[in-house]
C-alpha cells in the first residue's frame, strides 16, 4: 500500500533544522510523525510530504495485534484507577478519623 502524507517533527524534538537537513532517514524517521492532520498548532513542525509505502499484515494478525493493544490498555486503566480509588479511600478514612475523635 503507498500513499501521500505530511511530515511533521515531533514537539517534543529537539533536532534544529540543520540536524533535521543532516540527519539519516534511520534517524529521522525517529523524530518525525506523519499524517494528514495539521499539527502545527500543536508544536509541531511541518517538514514537508512523505510517500509512504507499508505491507498490510494478515487480518488474524491484525486482530491478535489489536487484542494485546486493548489488554495492555486495560492494565493503565486498571492501575490508573487503582491509584484514584486508593487516594479517595485515605481521604475517607482520614474524615472518619476526625469524626471519631470529636
Amino acid at each position: 500500500m503507498k500513499t501521500k502524507t505530511i511530515a511533521w517533527l515531533r514537539s517534543i524534538s529537539h533536532m534544529s533544522p540543520e540536524q533535521v537537513l543532516t540527519a539519516s532517514a534511520d534517524q529521522l524517521v525517529e523524530e518525525v510523525m506523519f499524517t494528514q492532520l495539521n499539527m502545527a498548532d500543536r508544536g509541531y513542525t511541518k517538514l514537508g510530504t512523505a510517500t509512504i509505502e507499508f505491507d498490510l499484515i494478515d487480518r488474524n494478525t491484525m486482530i491478535d495485534n489489536k487484542i494485546v493493544s486493548l489488554r495492555a490498555e486495560l492494565q493503565t486503566v486498571k492501575a490508573e484507577a487503582q491509584v484514584n480509588v486508593q487516594k479517595l479511600e485515605e481521604q475517607l478514612q482520614s474524615l472518619l478519623a476526625i469524626e471519631v475523635s470529636k
